[in-house]
């Protein structure tokens, strides 16, 4: 098996961390943080070949950003749908899941004039016990890219469990890859912490289990001067522990690993060839397709 595909969570570090930490509801965006992480993965991409790729945006950049929405979407990308805030969605009634997913889609089909066919829950965390929220995704959404898996037979048993009938799952590889650790995706800060040697071990459980790789990427970890980071004054009221505490945490997120990021990735999208949108390719990105 052949390929990866590249996906991003595009989305406001800052904005949605406030908004976890209970700091704001909302507020303005870093508007020209987003468009320098747009430029930065738009680098990289033309660096391979001018490869285009799947943005999964949350519906408050559409809102506050629709020229960046529109400007991505112009580039030949596709425009996926990461609900509207950043929030925890199986924290939320059902109800209020399905609300908050036609605000989103409503305002990314508007800001991009493209229609909007995929989704993923914020941080994958969407209830997967029942199946009232998946059927509110089924609802407005061709495919969902919510799930971590480590097998085809996980993905078939789910998909049962949630009594999907049309909504395709193209779910993001998760396996064991360092000795003593938990499985890790295939993505995020796992790709840019770890060795390569990491990255490839999860590459080759993907191929093993029948998944075409699928790694996901956040705008902020393909910079590396804090762009997306909260000020010590923006976490004051939290108290000087908890500020301490996300000021250590933030550099994980934004610093460490980042500059190498774009080679290591590189190295993989060079090995395996980039498999374009997956709205274009939801046969090879299903592995219920296989």
């Amino acid at each position: 098996m052949n390929g990866m595909f590249l996906s991003i969570d595009f989305e406001d570090f800052a904005h949605d961390l406030k908004r976890d930490l209970r700091l704001w509801e909302t507020g303005p965006l870093r508007i020209d943080r987003l468009w320098e992480g747009f430029e930065a993965i738009e680098t990289f991409l033309e660096a391979q070949g001018g490869a285009r790729v799947t943005f999964f945006c949350t519906g408050v950049i559409a809102d506050q950003a629709p020229d960046l929405i529109a400007h991505i979407a112009s580039r030949g990308h596709e425009i996926a749908c990461h609900a509207h805030y950043h929030d925890t969605l199986d924290r939320m009634e059902a109800a209020e899941v399905d609300r908050a997913l036609g605000r989103a889609r409503t305002a990314l089909e508007a800001a991009a004039n493209r229609e909007v066919t995929g989704f993923r829950a914020p941080k994958f965390r969407i209830d997967k016990t029942g199946p009232d929220q998946y059927r509110a995704v089924e609802r407005r959404f061709a495919y969902d890219s919510s799930l971590n898996a480590g097998s085809v037979a996980q993905v078939a048993a789910f998909r049962a469990a949630m009594g999907l009938s049309t909504l395709r799952l193209l779910p993001i590889y998760r396996g064991q890859a360092v000795p003593g650790l938990p499985p890790l995706n295939l993505g995020g800060s796992y790709l840019k912490l770890f060795p390569a040697r990491v990255a490839d071990r999860l590459v080759a459980g993907a191929q093993a289990a029948g998944f075409t790789p699928h790694v996901y990427l956040h705008p902020y970890e393909f910079l590396s001067s804090g762009a997306f980071e909260l000020t010590r004054a923006e976490l004051a009221p939290l108290g000087p522990r908890k500020q301490l505490f996300w000021l250590t945490r933030q550099a994980q997120w934004h610093r460490v690993g980042n500059a190498g990021l774009p080679a290591k990735l590189g190295r993989l999208a060079s090995t395996l060839g980039l498999g374009g949108r997956l709205c274009d390719n939801l046969d090879a990105a299903d592995p219920l397709a296989a």
